[in-house]
């Protein structure tokens, strides 16, 4: 085997140019989560997966675009494992709860957390990718205030959604930023599952009431 394929005397097929792209992928994601950006070079990731530096660069012109590709595929990995399929949960609160317990799990994968590490350590040389981060969960935080909008059932203004956006990023945060900063220190946020259960039913709990109190008290004047 060379640059990962079989060959067989011709061009490889689409299916191994589609598996070694997913070999590159992989491969890329294991050497940056373990070894940080600075440290992993792309002559490193060609060596493991048995290709030439020539192979990754003609899918990927830079280190930069592969750590990219990265992130994207970490994006997707989010965007898929948070999608619900319309109209199975017809409660908005049940699935304002299934999507923030979803979304807990996801932050808490090692490679998940490598990721926003890499992304803090250098967040000017990775602005761009910060930003390709941003637009590609946006649709999750959409869904989050649609959820959120229906709960409250305010009158649908731009001041009201403009609210609600700044409730859902609270909301978001008080199940998810203790964990992840826990994570991000070097700690191991829980020790056992039921504890990490018991994290966010408790932080559900709270939340929940935060959602009646508002709902209760109006729209903002």
């Amino acid at each position: 085997m060379a640059d990962g394929v079989v060959h067989t005397g011709g061009r490889p097929s689409p299916e191994a140019i589609e598996e070694l792209d997913r070999t590159i992928i992989a491969t890329a994601t294991t050497a940056f989560m373990r070894g940080g950006y600075a440290a992993t070079s792309v002559e490193h990731i060609a060596r493991v997966i048995g290709c030439s530096k020539a192979t990754i660069y003609r899918r990927y012109p830079s280190k930069k675009e592969l750590f990219r590709a990265v992130v994207h595929e970490r994006c997707q990995d989010m965007v898929d494992i948070l999608q619900v399929k319309p109209g199975s949960m017809t409660d908005p609160m049940d699935a304002i709860k299934d999507m923030l317990r979803r979304f807990l799990d996801f932050l808490l994968v090692p490679e998940t957390v490598e990721t926003y590490r890499i992304l803090i350590m250098d967040c000017q040389q990775f602005a761009s990718i910060t930003a390709d981060l941003d637009q590609a969960i946006e649709p999750l935080h959409q869904r989050m205030n649609m959820l959120l909008g229906k709960v409250l059932d305010w009158p649908d203004t731009p001041g009201n959604r403009a609210e609600i956006a700044v409730l859902e990023m609270s909301l978001r945060g008080l199940v998810t930023g203790w964990p992840l900063h826990q994570m991000l220190s070097g700690h191991k946020p829980f020790a056992t599952e039921a504890a990490k259960n018991h994290f966010f039913e408790a932080s559900w709990t709270v939340l929940e009431s935060a959602v009646r109190v508002r709902k209760a008290s109006g729209p903002p004047a």
